[in-house]
Order: structure tokens, then sequence, then C-alpha cells
């Protein structure tokens, strides 16, 4: 909601829950809640007129006869829990980060058209071994960096592009 002002911002997140709650089954998805919140970690601040609005309609009950989801993913809890907003949720769901290249495989593996078995094996014997620490949705987001490359230098641009997020490195570097 680039470009919108706070009170604009609200009446629309108002339309999508009046719109919800037109069928009897919806579901909402609010990707990084911070970000509609125009939270910002200097200061901090943050639009508290849309953290109102929010709070209003993440408590309210759906009319009578229907059923309403409401996911919102955050890479930032304290903030939420500094807005208290957490209490609004019904659960609070912990999503690790990758951690092994077992786990970094197994994604890999779901996307058969960016790299053919043999490359998966070569991935698997680069990063066997060494630390492993990358979000689901960066992984995502490189593996569509990946698919947009020569096939050709694929592979060792990914790799490198995993060394240069700081997602991998060799297991002997402490901290």
């Amino acid at each position: 909601m680039v470009g919108f002002s706070e009170g604009a911002k609200c009446l629309q997140i108002r339309k999508y829950f009046d719109d919800a709650y037109r069928s009897t089954f919806s579901c909402i998805l609010v990707d990084n809640i911070e970000r509609l919140l125009d939270y910002g970690p200097i200061g901090p601040r943050y639009s508290n007129l849309t953290l109102q609005a929010l709070l209003v309609l993440l408590k309210k009950s759906p009319p009578k006869g229907k059923k309403l989801l409401i996911l919102c993913t955050t890479s930032r809890r304290q903030v939420l829990e500094d807005m208290e907003m957490l209490s609004a949720f019904t659960a609070v769901l912990h999503v690790p980060n990758l951690s092994t290249a077992d786990h970094l495989i197994a994604v890999l593996e779901q996307e058969p058209d960016v790299f053919g078995r043999n490359e998966l094996a070569a991935i698997y014997k680069r990063l066997k071994g060494r630390r492993i620490f990358v979000g689901i949705k960066k992984l995502l987001d490189l593996i569509d960096l990946a698919r947009q490359m020569d096939p050709q230098t694929r592979m060792m641009k990914f790799l490198s592009k995993l060394e240069e997020e700081g997602a991998i490195e060799d297991a002997t570097v402490a901290h």
C-alpha cells in the first residue's frame, strides 16, 4: 500500500476484511506486517492509526456462520510484542531458518525446473559440513533469481549469492 495515506490504508484494510466476510470461509494473508504498520527501527516509528485499525479488525469475531483465517508474517516478533499485538493472535508459530545442506536440498528439489539431479548433488557436496543459516523466504527469492540465470553458470552464481547473503560459511568459522 505504498503511497496510501494512513486513513486510506485503514479504509483499504477494512475493505479487505469486509470482502472476506462475504464468503463462508475466507483467508487473509498479511505478509511482513511491520511494513504495513510503517515500522522503522530508527526512532522507532510506526503508524498508530493503522495499528489500532488492525488490532480492532484482528480481534473482531466474524459474523455468525462465517469463518476467517488470518495469517500474518513478521521477521520481528519483538516489534509485535512492543506494539502489544501478539495477544490479537490465537497462535504464534516460529519458522526456524534452514540450517543444514539436507534442508536446503529438500527445498531445491521442490523446484525441479531450476537445478538438475547432477547440480543438486554438486550443491550438496559443496554445502555438506558448512554452516547454513537462511530463512525460507530468502531461499525462495534466491531460487527465483537462479531460475532467471544462464543454466551454464546458474549453480555457481546461486552458491555465490548464498555466500554473499551470509547464508553459508565454513563450519570452522567461529563468531
